[in-house]
């Protein structure tokens, strides 16, 4: 009786102190919450919009995005322990400066969970050498875009970044930058893709990869 009585103390002590925290656990939470809609008002609406959903064709979609892609693209942001980021972007550089890794994980989970707008200015039609870029690849040698991101332009959680519905300037205008060495490190999949697409090609999946409807 008396083991059976220690356990039973230690059983309710265990519960008393969890229902001690909850309100701690609660402020905190709200916090946080408050803490990435500020974020998100004050720094990335402008170009993004409140849901990721951006309108100008400049800036990315960030709705429904893989978390860890977004995670990871605003990391290559920042610069860290004096090195210069691995990503340039003069407007991006200074609004993730200041930020702490729980801002960025939030922020990325924040835009992850929005849901993608297909009835903004995405685009309704393509060429056919958009088509077979994606799906078939290029004829300087570049594979298809498809093996990667998916027929659907859905992408790979953890891998490769969804595509479908994004804006085509900004697609157009990323892939040149591969080509042209402006973005990425040396060896990554895309620095090598980039230079094997023409300028006309790169024009036309761009449009492609905006006529795929998000899921």
């Amino acid at each position: 009786m008396k083991r059976y009585s220690v356990l039973s103390r230690i059983v309710s002590n265990v519960f008393v102190a969890g229902v001690l925290l909850l309100p701690a656990v609660a402020v905190r939470a709200q916090e946080d919450t408050t803490r990435v809609h500020e974020l998100v008002t004050a720094r990335c609406a402008a170009c993004h919009g409140v849901d990721g959903n951006s309108t100008a064709s400049a800036y990315p979609r960030l709705a429904g995005q893989f978390p860890g892609y977004l995670q990871q693209q605003l990391e290559m942001f920042k610069r860290l322990d004096g090195r210069p980021p691995m990503r340039h972007s003069p407007v991006m550089e200074s609004m993730v400066a200041d930020l702490s890794d729980a801002d960025i994980r939030a922020l990325a989970a924040y835009y992850a969970a929005q849901a993608p707008n297909n009835q903004r200015e995405v685009v309704t039609s393509s060429s056919a050498l958009g088509e077979r870029v994606y799906t078939g690849g290029a004829s300087g040698g570049a594979p298809a875009c498809a093996v990667c991101h998916g027929v659907d332009g859905a992408g790979v959680a953890g891998l490769f970044p969804r595509l479908a519905g994004q804006h085509p300037e900004y697609v157009g205008a990323q892939l040149e930058n591969y080509k042209n060495g402006r973005r990425g490190g040396k060896g990554r999949a895309m620095t090598t893709i980039g230079p094997l697409l023409s300028d006309d090609e790169i024009k036309a999946v761009a449009a492609y990869i905006g006529s795929l409807k998000p899921q």
